[in-house]
Order: C-alpha cells, then sequence, then structure tokens
C-alpha cells in the first residue's frame, strides 16, 4: 500500500508527546520539551500524561483518550511517544485511525511503539522510526538533529545504508514487538519489503526462535532485503547456544536467498537514525 506521507513540520508547529506504554516522567517531559523547543517547536502533552497504573501510563482507557486527544487537537502537526516498554499493543485497534487517516500527523518513536508504526503503514500512513525522549540524552547527537531534519522534510538516514538498486516498502523496528504483532492487523506483510531490525535485553535463543517463526509463517519468502540495526545486551547460557549472534541473525535470510546487510542504523543505544516507513 502507498502511504500518506503528512505535511513535513514548520518552525514554530506544535509536537504532541503521547505514553502509549511505560508512563512518563518529569526528566523525560523536560527533556522532551527542552529540545523540542531548541529546535523551534512548540512541544504539547497534558497533565493526563503523567497518569501511572503499576508500570502503565494509565489504564487502557486512559492511555486512548490521552492518545485520541492528540490525534483530534488540530494544532499538533506530529505525536511523539515518550518511551517504550510494554502496553502499545494493548491499545492500538481502539485509537481513532480514520482521525488520523483524515488529518495525517507523524508518528514518531521506536521499541514498543513498534507497534504503532506498523499499524499506521498498514492505515496508509507514514511514520518515522526515531529516538524518543527517554532516549534522547544518551542518542548521538548527530542522529538527533537527523531526526528534526526528517520532520523538516530532509531526506532519511536509510540511502546512505542500501544499494540504489534496492528497494521496497520500508519496515523497521523492534524484533521482538514485529514477532508479536505477527498475524494481527498490525504487520504489513513484508513482501516486497526491506526489513530493518533491532533487539536489546533478548536470549540468544530467543532470537532463533522468533526469526525461525516468521520464516515458518512465510514472511521472508519475497522479502527484498533486510538490514540487521544493533542487538545489543543479549544473553545467553553457560553452555552458548549456537554460533556468533549475527550468524544465528543471517541464516534465516540467507536460507531464503535474503540479501543481508549489517548497519548500526537503529538500535537501542547511541545509534539510532531516523527511518521513514513507507512505501518507494
Amino acid at each position: 500500500m502507498k502511504q500518506t506521507v503528512p505535511s513535513f513540520l514548520q518552525p514554530g508547529d506544535t509536537i504532541g508527546i503521547s505514553a502509549t506504554a511505560r508512563f512518563a516522567t518529569a526528566e523525560s517531559l523536560a527533556i522532551a520539551e527542552r529540545t523540542i523547543s531548541a529546535e523551534g517547536f512548540n512541544c504539547y502533552y497534558s497533565p493526563e500524561i503523567s497518569m501511572q497504573q503499576h508500570q502503565l501510563a494509565g489504564t487502557v482507557a486512559e492511555r486512548v483518550q490521552h492518545f485520541n486527544a492528540l490525534i483530534h487537537n488540530p494544532n499538533i502537526k506530529a505525536i511523539w511517544n515518550i518511551r517504550g516498554g510494554y502496553g502499545s499493543a494493548e491499545i492500538v485497534d481502539l485509537v481513532d485511525w480514520d482521525a488520523l487517516i483524515a488529518q495525517p500527523k507523524w508518528l514518531i518513536g521506536f521499541s514498543d511503539f513498534t507497534t504503532f508504526l506498523c499499524h499506521g503503514v498498514q492505515k496508509g500512513i507514514a511514520t518515522l522510526h526515531a529516538p524518543m525522549p527517554i532516549s534522547f540524552s544518551t542518542t548521538h547527537p548527530d542522529a538527533l538533529t537527523a531526526t528534526f531534519d526528517v520532520l523538516r522534510g530532509k531526506e532519511d538516514a536509510l540511502h546512505c545504508v542500501l544499494p540504489k538498486n534496492i528497494s521496497g516498502q520500508i519496515i523497521a523496528g523492534n524484533l521482538s514487538v514485529i514477532s508479536s504483532i505477527l498475524g494481527t492487523p498490525s504487520l504489513p506483510s513484508l513482501d516486497d519489503c526491506v526489513l530493518i531490525i533491532e533487539d536489546l535485553d533478548e536470549y540468544h535463543y530467543h532470537l532463533d526462535r522468533m526469526l525461525l517463526a516468521l520464516r515458518r509463517r512465510g514472511a521472508f519468502n519475497k522479502l527484498r532485503a533486510v538490514v540487521l540495526g544493533e542487538f545489543t545486551d543479549i544473553h545467553d547460557h553457560d553452555i552458548p547456544w549456537g554460533d556468533a549472534i549475527g550468524q544465528t541473525l543471517k541464516k534465516h535470510f540467507e536460507a531464503e536467498s535474503v540479501p543481508v546487510f549489517t548497519h548500526p542504523i537503529i538500535s537501542h543505544g547511541k545509534e539510532n537514525w531516523p527511518i521513514i516507513l513507507q512505501s518507494t
């Protein structure tokens, strides 16, 4: 599906801060406001963003209401999720996607927000895989600058990674999340796609299991290429699972003759560059 690209931002435009999963902290909100304001944009968030129910930013109803309010606010031109964790998939089907389709806005984030990024693509809206306020202070400054440049309409980082002869719809995100939304309305078909993945804090064999599940479902049959981002803080047992992590990742794509590229373009670490998810 060809995606509608939301309008790029102009100086003075307002970016709304959402919390679809874990609760927002005063520190992360202060970082968001300081960074966004320094780039010449207004930063908006409602007092409700500070709600907390255990690990989450409020109940399902509260999180949905908060996100939909950002969609319905005509002054907000982009919605930037504050952080990841877990919980986005719990509310994604309750979001007013029809209103967002009628007035497209940039959805920005990564990690658990991968669900929203992919769901937006399914609904025909280009989205942006990029750092979130919780990680602004640890993101490479150039990657953060590039994110704001993309929002202003400049080219994203992917053109520096792939050969010119490889193109296709771009799906980027966290492998654990992509695996978890397999077979749901949130994961687009990967046919004729370039897939870009990363992960954090998983066991080595978990990576193998997730990729095997995707492969057995035929998800890689018509994949045009894959870019392996950074897989950080990966655990193993006293008896290692097997070969190097890179080989565990590559073997599932090589078995389907999918070209594999390795590049630290996205991650949970310092290297997390902006990638627009859309048809090319």
